[in-house]
């Protein structure tokens, strides 16, 4: 008995989304289709003017077409800072038009970042006297960047912590790299 509600039951239910689907308008209806409104090939007949989409009865109010505005959360958004700070007595300074690329700030060393996302990464250096090093970065929000690491020079090797300055410019107006 079970299994013949639940068979009438499924029947009822199909019956329900077939006579929805008929009950649709056509596609031959102007604007029944607010995907397809105003796009090439449907059956919107042009105004007297040619412009398709208004109205051919000539009260030209245009066909209401949906725009997807797509996410808003889009990364396209450059970050810019200007970031100046000290290893010991190397000093750097310099625009970044775009973090989330990798960039250089210019200096006493050759600094690289090599960013995993658009305030953090990995960096390394290279100058003088034989010095290198590496370690992560972060860009916070709070205006700082830590710089954090091993490095070497002359042979003597050390583990560092070190804040910087990161000042927000405006990317369009940014003369770094």
């Amino acid at each position: 008995m079970t299994n013949l509600k639940l068979g009438l039951l499924a029947i009822a239910c199909l019956v329900a989304v077939i006579s929805c689907k008929c009950m649709q308008p056509s596609s031959n209806v102007s604007g029944s289709d607010p995907r397809t409104s105003g796009v090439s090939g449907n059956s919107t007949p042009a105004s007297p003017s040619g412009v398709s989409g208004v109205d051919p009865k000539g009260s030209g109010s245009p066909t209401a077409t949906p725009t997807p505005i797509g996410d808003i959360r889009s990364t396209d958004a450059k970050t810019a800072f200007h970031i100046e700070g000290n290893i010991d007595e190397a000093h750097q300074a310099g625009d970044v038009c775009d973090t989330s690329v990798e960039f250089k700030i210019p200096g006493t060393l050759v600094f690289k970042f090599t960013p995993t996302d658009p305030m953090k990464g990995t960096y390394t250096y290279s100058g003088p006297f034989n010095a290198s090093g590496s370690g992560p970065y972060e860009i916070r929000d709070d205006g700082t960047m830590l710089v954090d690491g091993s490095g070497c020079i002359m042979g003597k090797c050390a583990t560092y912590s070190h804040k910087w300055k990161a000042t927000k410019i405006d990317p369009a107006t940014c003369k770094g790299k």
